[in-house]
């Protein structure tokens, strides 16, 4: 069921011409102080002397330049050269080079990410701070985010900062959105194998009190292809269509406090991969996949060097999912459809009663609800969740080289019908810096994560009993800034109550607090510039067991690696080369254990800049090597794209 691609490709260059001509015609080519300023010389500026330095609504930790300063946990940040130099679609494969972190492709075509061992249920995705999940399967799909305006992107792991609110016991992936610099215009596209194509667009608009961004993106494909047995050939069921939109509006009352009003819109159709091996085949598509997002806040001055963050946001999901009866998907068997939504608002500030004290608070408040139909003769179902959670975080500088950090949540759920957990989370930190090049940092923390909507309330498995699920981590890391940034970490974490589902006597499922799990192991990374050259190198090490069943935990490798090479020269080439590679891996499937086996992947990407564009080419799997990272779903074969890109300063 391939997409029309030509009728797609006349929209889409319609759309951007409009965006274009509507960009040029209101963006006037002037500086703050009415002067006419040439590119060359907006080139030569530095972003400070461009414009002061504000406050950033977007970010959730309200102090500090980034979290890494923290002594909380293990940050990986994803700095803005390395996401241009991937040439990405979505964050799922730039989360594939952070340490600690495993991306896996399989059901529903969806990119889920592992984080030190823990599956994407048990960990948060915050998009500009603003906590991204389907309410009722408490999942997040990497590949709903697209790349086209993402500034950076982190994950933390461990013991992170209360200041989080609830369900972050998996880990935090943090990805911030690009804010207006300067007067700006940028398009680009990239074409593909099977008829892939993708257009984008961006503009922005500055002013001393007043600025504007908009970004847009098409994108489509017949699908992708993959190696069996020698043999390359089309994976059927694996096209979609995605359209994305996104719009953020500042206002500036003051040097110190600014008004952030934003929104986004992601629309999708795709198909639904069948499993070549170990599963019953499923002739799934999803008609429609819409998220639509809208936020308000601000930051704002607090006593005489407090800062106070407010954030409201409103996420609507609207998906139609089909089931067929074969491969020809032709007759329909049935028809899901799902309308849920989240409502939510936090509050951040900090306080400094003291020069040596630095008090942080955070309140968070979210509402779910969900209203799906199984198919058009079920009847409608409705769900609805209310969470709140309560953090406090008090950093005490004992002497300019030791600091201590201590925190405690209060976290609340109010379940359907009247039900309620509540959950109380301790954390401690404590950093050593004997000098300036060396750093050290031991912590603890307790997190825990509120059952799913599914888990309790599912008519064929729900348990509405259920606990939350529990962990508790300790952590030993340490970081060297000199002729070589490397960091380490060790950490062992120890969890209970973890929810699973079991086969009744009479064949029916339900979902139980049965798991216990133990998981071990050490972070390295290191990054070293000379010259035009720069490497990174990430290694992990996970030993990650199944209490329960005295087994692995599924889908869990034990040796990760990921390397980026890379040549820069300014407004010249770009030249990367990066290799992510697991050890072997095992799932448990119908009760038979199934392997996964190590792999290896290489890519590249070359990019030549001129003076207001450039040109790319992009090789995914280099070596052209069949591996998979689920089992039934095999990855890409080698992939080859071009794209041109054009910017200017208007």
């Amino acid at each position: 069921m391939p997409y029309q691609s030509r009728s797609h490709f006349l929209i889409s260059l319609v759309f951007l011409f409009l965006f274009f001509f509507f960009s040029v015609s209101f963006l006037p080519a002037t500086t703050e102080g009415g002067q006419e300023q040439s590119t060359s010389q907006k080139k030569g500026q530095t972003k400070e002397e461009e414009k002061p330095a504000r406050v950033r609504t977007e970010g959730i930790l309200v102090t500090a330049p980034s979290p890494e300063q923290k002594p909380l946990a293990s940050v990986f940040v994803i700095r803005p050269d390395v996401l241009e130099l991937f040439k990405s679609k979505n964050i799922a494969e730039v989360l594939s080079f952070a340490p600690g972190t495993y991306v896996t492709t399989g059901s529903k075509a969806e990119a889920h990410v592992k984080i030190r061992g823990l599956d994407n249920d048990k960990s948060t995705l915050l998009l500009d701070g603003i906590p991204i999940y389907e309410p009722y399967f408490n999942l997040y799909n990497l590949r709903t985010i697209p790349s086209l305006e993402v500034e950076y992107a982190q994950v933390t792991k461990g013991p992170s900062s209360v200041l989080y609110g609830a369900n972050t016991m998996g880990g935090i992936v943090e990805v911030l959105t690009r804010r207006p610099q300067e007067n700006s215009l940028e398009l680009r596209t990239r074409l593909g194998p099977t008829s892939s194509f993708s257009f984008s667009g961006s503009g922005t608009y500055v002013s001393q009190h007043f600025s504007l961004k908009l970004a847009t993106s098409h994108e489509e494909t017949e699908g992708y292809k993959f190696k069996d047995s020698g043999a390359t050939q089309l994976f059927p069921n694996t096209d979609y269509r995605n359209n994305y939109f996104s719009g953020k509006v500042y206002f500036f009352p003051g040097q110190r406090s600014e008004i952030l009003l934003q929104t986004s819109f992601y629309d999708s159709a795709y198909g639904v991969p069948v499993a070549t091996a170990y599963y019953s085949p499923r002739y799934w598509r999803f008609k429609d996949w819409q998220r639509f997002i809208l936020g308000l806040g601000g930051t704002f001055p607090l006593f005489k060097s407090g800062t106070l963050k407010i954030r409201t946001y409103y996420i609507n999901y609207y998906n139609v999912l089909d089931a067929y009866t074969d491969a020809t998907y032709s007759i329909l068997n049935w028809e899901s459809i799902y309308k849920n939504y989240s409502a939510g608002a936090f509050f951040l500030a900090t306080v400094n009663p003291r020069t040596n004290h630095e008090l942080r608070f955070s309140l968070n408040g979210r509402l779910d609800k969900v209203k799906q139909q199984a198919s058009e003769t079920s009847p409608w179902e409705y769900y609805k969740h209310n969470t709140y959670s309560f953090g406090l975080e008090d950093e005490w500088k004992l002497t300019p080289r030791w600091h201590l950090l201590g925190g405690l949540s209060l976290d609340y759920l109010q379940k359907q019908a009247g039900g309620h957990r509540t959950s109380l989370n301790p954390i401690i930190g404590l950093k050593f810096r004997p000098q300036p090049p060396i750093e050290f940092h031991l912590s603890y923390a307790q997190k825990s994560r509120f059952p799913s909507m599914r888990s309790l309330y599912s008519s064929t498995s729900g348990n509405p009993d259920l606990k939350d699920e529990v962990g508790r981590t300790f952590e030993f890391g340490t970081a060297y800034h000199g002729w070589v940034d490397s960091c380490l970490a060790l950490f062992t974490s120890n969890y209970r109550d973890f929810i699973s589902v079991i086969r009744q006597p009479d064949g029916t499922r339900l979902y139980v607090n049965v798991g216990k799990a133990r998981i071990r192991g050490l972070e390295l990374e290191t990054d070293k510039s000379i010259g035009d050259f720069n490497i990174q190198l990430q290694y992990t090490y996970l030993k990650a067991r199944n209490l329960t069943e005295n087994r692995k935990l599924d889908l869990i490798p034990t040796s990760q690696v990921s390397l980026l090479l890379n040549y820069f020269r300014a407004e010249n080439i770009a030249l990367a080369v990066w290799l992510i590679g697991a050890s072997k891996a095992e799932i448990v499937i119908s009760n038979e254990m199934v392997n996964v086996p190590a792999y290896v992947t290489a890519n590249l990407s070359f990019e030549k800049f001129f003076r207001s564009g450039s040109i790319f080419l992009k090789v995914e799997n280099l070596f052209n090597r069949a591996y998979f990272t689920e089992p039934g779903y095999p990855v890409s074969s080698r992939r080859i794209e071009i794209g041109f890109g054009f910017h200017t300063g208007l």
